[in-house]
């Protein structure tokens, strides 16, 4: 049998897992209206799959009370996330479309922070350096979109479903893969105690209040520009090809801390990163709502490294490094459903009901989001370090 330690195993998997990502999140909605269902059924229901992504974490997340409980739960994950998409070729009426799309992102969304909390073990008890084994994600991500386009181009929509079953099937297999570094728990009432991290009790730790609330702000000021950034790109005058470059270049940016990150940032604790991330994202999202030139546009861009990529890595070295053993799990959850999940679906929504009136204006507001963030971040005393 194959074994692969701890970072090639972590890699392989965000490989396969974000190139079923990058299927099912910018496509899922053509899908949705080559079989018939409207664009503003498919607004709905896409707003309602970021809310059940929050469930997913905070319901599938507490059922794994030790680190080696991880691994069974994501191929557990995986193998439902590929049972859900083949049911789509039998069940495909309205209320079926929304039913399991809902499904789908219960299960899709949840193996993100199952493998970040297997990483997150493995960076505290073997000091892998998470930015490299993830970069694996972003370069799958960027391929498997990109695939997507040509074949939708000559097979149209159809194929959409057949891509993301393959990609799923792949990232099942993936799950299997057996691992060289053990992931159990050290034997002490520390590790033991892991039934006192659960969701609720974690959040009466005044410490992970106000980590979750900092990082949902930081995370969640990211709704404006996923929702309308290409949008208000257009509005105010760049070509769809601008468009395409702007967005490439957040990416490669990301990928760039993701890579160098661990080195660039070596002597930073995660709260400096995370204020540094949450600096970053008031300039990005005020220079946004200001600049209409396509080069200043670009080095706002180039800031999602910071606004995205280093507050991922921040939160990653935060749970393995600073946070309490016993709240590892749950905090991971926590930081899925709230931060990521929940925190920039409810901004969406308030996004989506400011634009038509406000336009490049709500980026004003995300930047005062990420000023909120930082004096909740000053204040946080964190068990081993301080800021």
């Amino acid at each position: 049998m194959i074994k692969l330690s701890a970072a090639p195993w972590i890699a392989s998997f965000n490989a396969g897992l974000f190139f079923l990502w990058g299927i099912f999140l910018p496509f899922w909605s053509l899908w949705l209206e080559g079989e018939g269902m409207s664009v503003s059924a498919i607004g709905i229901l896409l707003g309602a799959g970021m809310l059940t992504r929050a469930l997913g974490s905070m319901l599938l997340m507490p059922l794994a009370k030790r680190s080696e409980q991880l691994p069974p739960l994501l191929s557990w994950v995986a193998f439902a996330s590929l049972a859900v998409l083949t049911a789509f070729l039998f069940l495909n009426n309205y209320f079926w479309l929304c039913l399991l799309t809902l499904t789908l992102n219960f299960f899709v969304a949840t193996m993100i922070p199952v493998s970040d909390a297997i990483a997150t073990r493995w960076v505290s008890r073997l000091g892998i350096d998470y930015g490299r084994a993830r970069v694996s994600g972003s370069v799958a991500f960027i391929i498997s979109s990109s695939l997507m386009g040509i074949v939708l181009s000559r097979y149209g929509t159809p194929s959409i479903l057949y891509a993301a079953i393959g990609a799923a099937l792949l990232t099942l297999l993936l799950s299997w893969v057996a691992r060289a570094d053990s992931l159990e728990d050290d034997a002490s009432p520390v590790a033991d105690a892991q039934p006192k991290g659960r969701l609720f009790k974690v959040l009466a730790d005044s410490n992970a209040r106000r980590f979750i609330l900092a990082t949902a702000l930081i995370q969640g000021a990211h709704a404006a520009y996923y929702a309308y950034g290409s949008l208000y790109f257009r509005d105010i005058g760049f070509s769809d090809a601008s468009i395409g470059y702007l967005w490439s270049v957040g990416v490669i940016c990301e990928m760039s801390i993701m890579i160098f990150g661990m080195r660039w940032f070596r002597s930073w604790s995660p709260l400096r990163m995370l204020i540094l991330a949450a600096i970053a994202g008031a300039i990005r999202w005020a220079l946004v709502a200001t600049v209409d030139n396509v080069v200043l546009m670009g080095l706002t861009q180039s800031m999602h490294a910071l606004t995205f990529a280093l507050a991922q890595i921040a939160v990653i070295r935060y749970i393995a490094h600073e946070a309490p053993a016993s709240q590892a799990i749950s905090l991971q959850a926590l930081y899925s459903a709230l931060s990521l999940n929940l925190g920039t679906a409810l901004l969406t929504f308030l996004c989506g009901a400011l634009y038509a009136d406000i336009s490049g204006n709500i980026f004003w507001i995300m930047a005062g989001l990420n000023l909120l963030a930082i004096p909740l971040l000053a204040k946080k005393t964190a068990p081993k370090g301080a800021v």
